[in-house]
């Protein structure tokens, strides 16, 4: 597979593609994260074998070699996509992003695979366009609304420099920024260990310097933060679409074993908001399944996928190849251009 790019002219959008011509499968990060990838020299050419593994970078190629069509978007205000024009970093704006991106691709039915605050996106999505949505994978984060998010972050007695209070701290306006600026990639070092399987095992100082340089950008850091912030407006909206009304599509609920053990966690927090929802344990990861486990992770979301009876129709991207997507709207500033990246079979 080799890395190719095209730039996407949407309202404030872009996303990193696996172009073919099988089902589409959207895939969507969480905070810190992002799925466009700086790529180191050569790195590329071994696919899963990455020196700098990104969620989607591990997972997605194992998706597009059995059969299907990958889309991994930036969203709003993370990595290569722009900040958000109207400053809303809520799960139902993120999710009209993902909305445009798919009406532009001509995608009309679609599986979901989510990680962190992108599920919170892609149950809005699924929640708002139940239509779309065929079967939808939601890996390590509780929604906001259910009383398991809001019970991690409440400071109790047992709380230690490891404990999630990131989920309070990052919630308060203005304040995460102030005192970590110019300190990003001591931040991130200390997110990424205290929530892993084995510690910072897992990720390079090359990833950690990508995702540092990526926060710094002006206004990106507290972008990131603004997700967090965003926490009582997903709470009422979940409460008001997904608690009175459970998705009626397969729902297939994961955490790591070393972050969302025992499965009682998993029922606790996704038991509502599905009528036909499947739990499952990542063996041998904590919150960053891409990083430890992807393997795993993908073999376990493909068998998901393979259980739905009526296959979905495949998408044709080729024509994206030679065909033009910055139209004149980007001169005037009105429309936000974003890049977006390929791996082709």
């Amino acid at each position: 597979m080799a890395l190719k790019k095209v730039r996407m002219l949407l309202w404030s959008f872009f996303g990193l593609l696996w172009l073919c011509c099988r089902p589409p499968v959207l895939l969507v990060h969480g905070v810190p994260e992002h799925s466009v990838r700086e790529l180191l020299p050569n790195s590329w050419f071994h696919i899963g074998l990455l020196t700098e593994q990104y969620t989607w970078n591990t997972i997605g190629p194992i998706l597009a070699s059995n059969n299907y069509t990958v889309i991994a978007p930036d969203n709003r205000g993370c990595g290569d996509s722009s900040l958000a024009h109207d400053d809303d970093y809520s799960a139902e704006a993120a999710s009209a992003d993902l909305k445009g991106v798919l009406d532009f691709l001509n995608i009309t039915s679609v599986y979901v695979v989510s990680h962190d605050k992108g599920v919170g996106v892609a149950a809005a999505l699924t929640a708002n366009h139940r239509d779309l949505v065929k079967r939808v994978t939601f890996i390590e984060y509780p929604l906001p609304g259910s009383g398991v998010y809001e019970a991690a972050q409440t400071p109790s007695p047992g709380w230690t420099a490891y404990s999630n209070w990131q989920l309070a701290f990052f919630a308060v306006p203005d304040v995460p920024e102030f005192f970590l600026q110019g300190r990003e990639k001591e931040y991130l070092t200390w997110y990424y260990y205290h929530a892993g399987y084995a510690g910072n095992s897992a990720l390079s100082e090359d990833l950690l310097d990508i995702y540092t340089r990526a926060v710094q950008k002006p206004g990106f850091l507290r972008s990131a933060f603004k997700y967090f912030q965003s926490e009582w407006e997903d709470a009422r909206f979940f409460n008001e679409t997904i608690r009175p009304r459970p998705l009626e599509m397969p729902v297939l609920a994961m955490g790591g074993e070393a972050s969302q053990s025992p499965i009682s966690v998993l029922e606790q927090s996704f038991g509502y908001v599905g009528k036909n929802v499947q739990y499952d344990l990542v063996p041998k990861a904590g919150h960053w399944i891409g990083d430890e486990n992807p393997e795993w992770v993908a073999q376990r979301v493909l068998r998901f996928f393979r259980e739905d009876q009526g296959r979905i129709p495949d998408i044709d991207l080729s024509g994206l190849t030679d065909r033009v997507t910055l139209p004149q709207q980007l001169a005037m500033g009105n429309i936000l251009a974003r890049r977006t990246r390929r791996w082709q079979a």
